[in-house]
């Protein structure tokens, strides 16, 4: 497996330990994970894994499908469940460096539709930063329920490479909304 590969599943890993604090935190059959949106930034990071998945396998990757109020996002079991099928799917597959065209909605006055190619290894890449992205907000609705969850989650490669590299601390209770607010917009930016 590819060193990009890995950092994916790092970055799905955050996901899964957010997920599982939730959990312990309230119980696996309380709604906090529904009620607080928790639910929907999981199924919003598991469908743009699945439309890379099919992208893969077809050559296009549309981003746009979307499972837009599923199960997926009221019940923490199955966000879980569906984190970890894409995780054995990354370490599992077998795909390399290959073409991939991207179809994506590029306005939001009109539905207006474009198509650009790119790579699987981009792709990854923006999946990194994409997941990271939305784990900093699901982590940020967590605490603001009460929720303790692992350090660093949503934290982007580039802020934990500073907060490593320097005597910098980062206010854990803070953190999601200043991260978010600091992501880069150097990959496109999803809803």
């Amino acid at each position: 497996m590819s060193r990009l590969r890995d950092v994916t599943v790092e970055a799905l890993n955050q996901v899964r330990s957010l997920i599982v604090s939730v959990e312990d935190t309230v119980g696996a059959s309380a709604d906090l994970y529904a009620t607080t949106g928790i639910g929907m930034h999981v199924r919003h990071i598991a469908d743009h894994f699945r439309a890379f998945q099919a992208g893969v396998i077809s050559g296009t990757v549309d981003y746009d499908v979307r499972r837009r109020e599923s199960v997926l996002e009221r019940r923490s079991d199955l966000g879980l469940l569906e984190i970890q099928g894409l995780i054995t799917w990354l370490q599992t597959a077998a795909f390399d460096e290959v073409p991939i065209t991207v179809v994506s909605e590029i306005s939001c006055l009109q539905t207006e539709t474009e198509q650009f190619q790119s790579n699987t290894n981009r792709e990854l890449l923006y999946l990194v930063n994409h997941t990271i992205h939305h784990a900093a907000y699901a982590a940020l609705l967590a605490r603001q329920h009460g929720v303790t969850h692992a350090p660093g989650i949503g934290h982007a490669p580039a802020t934990a490479s500073y907060l490593r590299d320097s005597d910098a601390k980062v206010d854990e209770s803070r953190a999601p909304e200043t991260i978010a607010s600091r992501q880069s917009c150097r990959s496109r930016v999803a809803t």
